[in-house]
């Protein structure tokens, strides 16, 4: 594996970070585990004392890091452009998922990681990442934590999860990954396919009032989103769903062209 380019494409991003010292703190932490990637999305001031001191010579992480007005721009532009993105949360249920374990999640970064850029999304301080945030991620990590006292500082939830990788990579670990790693489609590709995909759907009927509605649609929409974010999607495999959809289309419409 290029332990090397495996780190470079790694993005740690910082939703909406309201503290000058967790900003500070997360450049430092970066620097520590062999990294220098950091995008965020409509941050706090990190350029004042605070976040400079909290740095620790760090500057240059804070220096070149990214700076997004929204998550969809984040993940759609040509510097962080994800094949994986991930959520940070402690929070899971029935509308967050697929869920796992730093362990479980670790091969799966490994396997993006040598060809693809990695997003890995970390909330709010005090109110983590909303639910529609969530859901344009395709796989979900937990950081359980104890009952009493559940929330961790951003700095020290980046840093459990930047030293597992760091860990893993050192070269006297021998790690390897299972598989070949595979070269994944753009953001902008898969939101163009989930379109097509939801567009097909209607043509057969979800949607409609009499087979479930909205809901229905929905629920099958969000399901495939979980399938697919399991898995990732490569241009080939792009291609062939694309060509099924097209074909559902045209089989209901026949003056439809390809």
């Amino acid at each position: 594996m290029n332990h090397l380019k495996a780190k470079e494409n790694i993005y740690p991003v910082l939703v909406e970070p309201r503290g000058s010292g967790n900003i500070g703190s997360v450049a430092r932490v970066i620097m520590n585990c062999g990294m220098k990637n950091l995008a965020m999305i409509n941050p706090a001031d990190f350029t004042n004392n605070e976040a400079l001191q909290m740095a620790c010579n760090a500057n240059e992480v804070l220096d070149n890091s990214y700076v997004f007005p929204t998550l969809e721009e984040c993940l759609k532009s040509d510097t962080v452009n994800p094949g994986l993105v991930i959520a940070v949360t402690r929070r899971v249920g029935k509308m967050r998922g697929p869920v796992y374990t730093l362990n479980k999640i670790i091969p799966e970064i490994f396997k993006f990681a040598e060809q693809n850029n990695v997003a890995i999304l970390f909330g709010r301080e005090d109110k983590g990442l909303k639910n529609e945030e969530v859901a344009m991620c395709d796989m979900i990590l937990e950081i359980p934590t104890d009952a009493g006292y559940p929330s961790l500082n951003l700095s020290h939830a980046v840093l459990l999860v930047l030293y597992k990788i760091y860990d893993e990579l050192t070269e006297d670990r021998n790690f390897s990954i299972p598989g070949e790693t595979v070269r994944m489609v753009t953001r902008e590709e898969i939101d163009e396919m989930y379109a097509h995909l939801e567009r097909s759907m209607r043509q057969i009927g979800y949607g409609d009032d009499d087979r479930g509605g909205e809901h229905l649609l929905k629920t099958i929409m969000r399901n495939f989103r979980r399938l697919f974010g399991r898995t990732g999607i490569i241009e080939k495999e792009l291609n062939m769903l694309r060509g099924i959809f097209t074909k559902i289309e045209q089989k209901c419409d026949p003056d439809r062209k390809g």
